[in-house]
């Protein structure tokens, strides 16, 4: 049976793993982003979000982890190394928070740009529609066959852009 830093050292990893798969489908999204929307966007949004419970499945399991080895659960990784003597097993625990701290910057990061991304597209389907609808209606012929009146009709292309 694994001593109480291994386990730590296992649910480290496992952690690692999960949030690689979460990097790997917030870059897949970023490009469907820019490229198109599609069904797979909300496929990866499922996916996300399952291996984010996944993710705080294992954040407790690290919690009891380091009560095991400290005593303490609410300690961070770095207080935790504080505790511990075998030099072996600080640089493998410093080493697995090095990485999950990295890992979890570039989710954020990439995230962040997924979010812009959004908010202009929501912000171009907005004016599209604003477009859509004030385009005056309306027969285009009168009631004996001649034509109406030319009313100016509202730009589809803004020339500022």
């Amino acid at each position: 049976m694994p001593g109480p830093i291994d386990q730590l050292k296992q649910v480290l990893r496992q952690e690692l793993a999960v949030s690689q798969k979460l990097l790997e489908l917030s870059q897949r999204k970023r490009k469907l982003l820019l490229e198109k929307f599609s069904t797979e966007l909300m496929t990866i949004v499922s996916e996300e979000e399952r291996l984010v419970q996944h993710l705080m499945n294992l954040e407790d399991d690290r919690r009891a982890a380091t009560a095991e080895v400290a005593g303490d659960a609410a300690l961070t990784l770095e207080q935790l190394l504080e505790r511990i003597e075998p030099a072996d097993a600080k640089s493998d625990l410093w080493m697995l928070g090095t990485q999950l701290r990295d890992l979890g910057g570039q989710i954020r990061a990439i995230n962040e740009e997924n979010q812009k991304l959004l908010e202009q597209a929501l912000e171009l389907t907005q004016y599209t529609i604003k477009l859509i609808t004030s385009i005056p209606g309306g027969a285009t012929y009168g009631p004996a066959g001649p034509t109406r009146p030319k009313q100016p009709i509202s730009a589809l292309i803004d020339r500022k852009a």
